[in-house]
C-alpha cells in the first residue's frame, strides 16, 4: 500500500511537473509577421528595442518588420498601420505618438482579426490587446525627481522637457512625478515645460531656450531620450556643467559622455534591449491565445510576468550613473 501510495505521488509530481514545463512552452510552429512600429526611426532608444525584438522573432518563428516614421508624427503612424492592415500582418506592435489618433487605424486591424500590443507609449486601451508599461508611473516619476533632487537640493527651480504636448507616456511621468515632487519636496518649482519633439537638434534649442529665459533654474527633467541629450548639450554650451543638473530617459550610449563629465549625475530607464524581447514574446502569445487580459505567463529567460487589464509591466526603473553606466551597451 505505502509503495502505491509513493508511485501515485511520484506520478502526480510528475504529472505537475510535466504541465507545467509544457505550460511554459510557447507554440512556434507557425510562422507569423509582426511588425514593430517606434514612434519614429532613428531615434536610439527604439533601435534598442528593436535589438532585441530582433533576437527575440528569431526564437520565435517570426517574420519580423520595423518600420515607422521618420519624424514623430501619429498621422505618419497610421499611414504605416494602414499598409500593414493591406499586407495583413499577423500582430502589429507600436509605441504611440497620440494615444486618440492611432485609435481608429488600431481599431479596424483589430476587426480584422491582427492581434495589437503597445509598449513604451500606450494606446486608448480599447484599441490594443495588451500594452506593456516599461515601468510603474509613481516609481518612474519618483526616479526621475529623486535624480536631480539630490544635487539641486529641495528648494531647486526645475524645468521640464519633454517630447510632444500630446505624447502619452511622457505626460503620465510628468503627471507622476509632480505628484511625488508635491509630497517630498512641496518648496521645489517647475517653472516651465517645454517641447523638443524628440529631435536632438530641436531639444537643443529648447534646452538654450530654457536656460537663458530662466536663469535660477538648477535642474532639468527631460523624460524624453532626444530631450535629454539636448539638454545636457545645452548645459555644457552655456558652460554651466555642475550648476545646471539634467536627467531623463536615454539609452546609455547617448548620454556616456555626459554622465562622465557630471551633466547627468544620475539617469532612470529600463533595459531597452529585454524589452524589445519581452514585445516579440506577448505578440506571439497575444496571436497563439496563449494569454488573457488577467493572466501570468513565462516570456523564455526574461521570466515570469502578470496580465492585469491587459497591463504588464516590464521591470523597476534601472538608474544609470558613472559608476554603473559601461556596463550598459544599448
Amino acid at each position: 500500500m505505502k509503495q502505491f501510495k509513493k508511485a501515485a505521488l511520484l506520478g502526480a509530481a510528475m504529472l505537475s511537473v510535466s504541465m507545467a514545463a509544457h505550460a511554459a512552452d510557447i507554440n512556434t510552429s507557425k510562422r507569423i509577421h509582426v511588425a514593430m512600429v517606434p514612434k519614429l526611426i532613428g531615434l536610439s532608444v527604439f533601435k534598442a528595442n528593436e535589438k532585441g525584438a530582433e533576437a527575440a522573432a528569431k526564437k520565435l518563428n517570426i517574420n519580423f518588420l520595423y518600420t515607422g516614421p521618420v519624424t514623430a508624427s501619429a498621422q505618419g503612424q497610421v499611414d504605416v498601420f494602414n499598409s500593414l492592415i493591406a499586407r495583413r500582418f499577423d500582430v502589429i506592435t507600436t509605441t504611440s505618438n497620440n494615444p486618440t489618433e492611432l485609435a481608429p487605424a488600431l481599431r479596424r486591424a483589430m476587426k480584422k482579426g491582427i492581434k495589437v500590443v503597445s509598449y513604451d507609449s500606450d494606446v486608448a486601451p480599447d484599441a490594443r490587446d495588451f500594452f506593456i508599461q516599461n515601468t510603474a508611473y509613481p516609481a518612474f516619476g519618483k526616479a526621475l525627481v529623486d535624480s536631480v533632487a539630490k544635487y539641486t537640493g529641495p528648494n531647486a527651480k526645475i524645468a521640464i522637457l519633454s517630447s510632444t504636448p500630446d505624447a502619452t507616456i511622457q505626460n503620465a511621468w510628468i503627471d507622476a512625478l509632480k505628484t511625488y515632487m508635491k509630497a517630498t519636496y512641496p518648496n521645489m518649482t517647475i517653472v516651465t515645460t517645454q517641447y523638443g519633439q524628440s529631435s536632438p537638434s530641436q531639444s537643443l534649442t529648447a534646452g538654450l531656450n530654457i536656460l537663458q529665459a530662466n536663469p535660477g533654474v538648477t535642474g532639468i527633467i527631460a523624460p524624453d531620450g532626444a530631450a535629454e541629450v539636448g539638454a545636457a548639450a545645452a548645459v555644457q554650451k552655456l558652460g554651466l556643467t555642475g550648476k545646471v543638473f539634467v536627467t531623463g530617459c536615454s539609452d546609455p550610449d547617448s548620454i556616456r559622455q555626459y554622465v562622465k563629465d557630471g551633466i547627468i549625475k544620475e539617469s532612470p530607464l529600463w533595459d531597452e534591449v529585454k524589452e524589445g524581447e519581452l514585445v516579440m514574446y506577448v505578440a506571439r502569445l497575444a496571436y497563439n491565445g496563449a494569454i488573457t487580459k488577467n493572466s501570468t505567463f513565462t516570456a523564455g529567460d526574461l521570466g515570469t510576468f502578470t496580465a492585469k487589464d491587459g497591463v504588464i509591466i516590464f521591470s523597476d526603473p534601472l538608474i544609470f550613473n558613472a559608476q554603473n553606466i559601461d556596463q550598459y551597451q544599448f
